[in-house]
Order: C-alpha cells, then structure tokens, then sequence
C-alpha cells in the first residue's frame, strides 16, 4: 500500500491491488461517510440467469466475515456496469462499516441461509416487477441499447421474473469471487481525521487477506455473461406501439452542452411543448463509457415535427443550447456548493455518482429518431453532432 497525497488538496489517495481509495479529511466533521464503487453490475449477469448481480447487492449488504456495525445499514443500488455500496454513521463505528466494504470488494462474504436467501430474491422480484407494471421501465434500455455502441444498455431491462426465480446461491458465489475482485473498485471516505489511521490498518489487513477463488465443488466454470461484445436481442415490450422517441448517445462524462440538448427547456423537447405535444416519459440510460438520454413521446403530429426539424437542431445544436445550457450549469454549480458545504455521506455520494471507470470510449455523440411499435424501436434517422476541436473544448 502506497499512500500518496493529493497535490493541494485534503485528499488522500490509495491503491491497494484493483481497490482504489480516496480520504477525504474534514477536521469539522462529526460523522463519516463511506462509498464503494465495484465494476460489476448486470452487464455481468450468467446468460439466463439475468438479476445475478442484483441478488449480490442484496446479500452482500447482509453479510461479511465481520458484521457490519448496529445500526449503520448500508444502501446499495445495482447499475448496468458497477453496484454503489454506501454508509454512513458515528465515526466510532467506521471501522467496523469500512471493512464490511473492503470485504464487498474483495469478494469476501459470509454463507447465507436458505432464509435468507429466498427473502432476498423475493424482493428482487418485487422490483423487478415494477417493470412489468411499468412497461416504460423496460422500453428505456431497450432504445438506448439500440442507440448506443457500447454493449449491454439494455441488461437491467432483461431480467424478469423467470431468471430471477433460476438463480441459486452458488451461481451468485461464482459472480461475486469471479467478478467483484477482478473488476476495479474505488472506494470513497469522508470524515473526521481519526479515520486516515482505521483506513491505513484495514487497507493493510485488506492487501495481506487472501482472496477466495475456489468454486462450489461440482460447479461449472463461470462465464460472464453481458459484457461481452454481443448484441442479443432483449425482449420487445409489447403493447407499446405508435411511439416516438429521440435519443442522444453522449460520453459518460459530465457535459452540460450536451445536456441542454434534450432539456425540458432545450430545442427538441421545445418543438412540441409550444402546440402542446409534452413528451410521455424520459429517461438516461447510463454504461461504463456511453450514456444515452431517451424522450418518448406519443406518435402523431409529433413525428412530422421531428423528422423536419431534427437534422437542422443537431447540426447548431451548440448554437442553440445557451438558454438551458445555462439553466444546467447554475444547477450544477448549486449541487457542487451543496456536496462541498454538506457532510460526509453528501461528498461521498456525489463522488461514487460522478466516478467513471477508465475504459475505452466507444463511438462519437449523436442524435437520432425513433418508432416504436409494438415495443421495437426502429430507427428514422441518425445524426452525428459536428464536433470541431472547439467544440469539443466547449462540450467538455
């Protein structure tokens, strides 16, 4: 473990193995907070066995080899290329939370009961069927998988309730000592500065503590599954016709230019507000180095605007952006001053959320039309925004 210190910053930064840590010391600070970024999400997911990496989130919350301490629950949320683990809580229990988290990354868990076990996947049903009640909730990743380069956007929208009900306790064995170790992981702690010697003794322990790669005796070898670059058909959402959609693929990476494109206030949403055509439902649909903003609205008068005036929008697309470019950047600027003057959980959870793998990027940014019919989006046109090397200063 080498530890390093920010230039001009409070800072500190660590790499133990694929763990990278930053501490932020605040000497104000009455509480601590903690966030885990693990570069295994349901992307991951064995082939029909789709919601694997959500059953982990759930059980790695509730196990470990040392219990997490009373009273500090840890919240977590499974996304298509990371799972976010976060805590908060007095600082005297940091250590004992932290080392929940280092163990998450090092696909260290305990066993769980048969109990357990099923209580967990039950709720994983149940929010798995939001989406079948939902069918917008579905139809999201399906346009963005079809709008972007990189693969996998739609793996969340591909689990349902049969794979759920497939999944057992080793197959989520196998996911978590064969993905959560070998992916990167980047873990985020705030709080007072008694915690840069808790963090210092657990990332130690954490370099010197084997990490387990046995399988279950008789199992197959595990084989990953939507990472790959493959591009399976997810299942059409049926019922969902006489649609229309707009997409942007954009990096991943924060730009308030090509946010202000399909702002509520922006120049394409704005075409039909003013005859009252207000989209149906919007979305982003977030991968490791691509994201794609998809609004919906219902076919009809709609689409005729779009097909006419979206090649004309994205070729001045930065022209006519500064309104809501604007409006984007105030409110970016607020939510930086409120994570900067809030506690620890606040600068953690802004942390993890703007946290970004490094990875190749895929493709270039670009717009495009859609309809759908009975749930298969089918595209009108794809238009790619013109970035000169200005631009690109200004997107970024």
């Amino acid at each position: 473990m080498t530890p390093s210190e920010a230039a001009d910053g409070p800072v500190r930064r660590f790499s133990v193995g694929n763990l990278q840590v930053d501490l932020e010391t605040l000497p104000w600070a009455h509480s601590f907070g903690a966030a885990l970024v693990v570069g295994c999400g349901s992307r991951d997911d064995p082939r029909g066995l789709e919601g694997t990496a959500h059953m982990a989130e759930h059980l790695n919350i509730l196990t470990g080899q040392d219990a997490c301490a009373p009273g500090l629950p840890v919240l977590a949320v499974t996304e298509i290329d990371r799972t976010v683990f976060r805590t908060t809580g007095d600082p005297d229990d940091s250590a004992e939370s932290i080392q929940h988290l280092t163990d998450i990354a090092g696909g260290r868990r305990g066993n769980v009961t048969p109990d357990v076990f099923e209580g967990e996947r039950h709720a994983v049903l149940l929010e798995t069927r939001r989406m079948d009640h939902q069918p917008l909730l579905r139809l999201g990743p399906l346009i963005a998988a079809a709008a972007a380069d990189e693969p996998g956007l739609d793996s969340i929208a591909r689990t349902t309730a049969r794979s759920i009900s497939g999944i057992t306790p080793a197959d989520v064995t196998r996911l978590v000592r064969h993905s959560y170790p070998g992916a990167r992981s980047q873990l985020f702690v705030a709080g007072p500065p008694s915690l840069t010697g808790v963090v210092e003794d657990l990332l130690t322990r954490h370099e010197e503590s084997p990490v387990a790669t046995a399988q279950p005796a008789g199992s197959p070898s595990f084989v990953p599954g939507g990472h790959q670059a493959r591009r399976a058909t997810a299942p059409a959402v049926r019922g969902l016709s006489d649609l229309v959609a707009v997409t942007l693929l954009r990096p991943r990476t924060p730009s308030t230019a090509l946010g202000a494109l399909l702002h509520a206030r922006g120049p394409i949403v704005g075409l039909g507000t003013g005859k009252g055509l207000r989209p149906l439902g919007r979305t982003t649909i977030a991968g490791r180095t691509q994201q794609v903003d998809v609004v919906v609205w219902r076919a009809g008068d709609i689409t005729a605007l779009l097909e006419h005036s979206l090649p004309s929008i994205v070729a001045d697309w930065y022209l006519l952006t500064e309104e809501p470019r604007a409006r984007l950047e105030n409110a970016a600027t607020l939510a930086g001053r409120r994570d900067q003057a809030g506690g620890p959980s606040a600068r953690v959870r802004a942390a993890a959320e703007q946290y970004t793998f490094p990875d190749r990027p895929h493709g270039t940014p670009r717009a495009a039309l859609w309809k759908i019919t009975e749930g298969v989006p089918d595209c009108l046109g794809a238009y790619p925004l013109p970035l000169s090397d200005e631009l690109e200063r200004r997107v970024k």
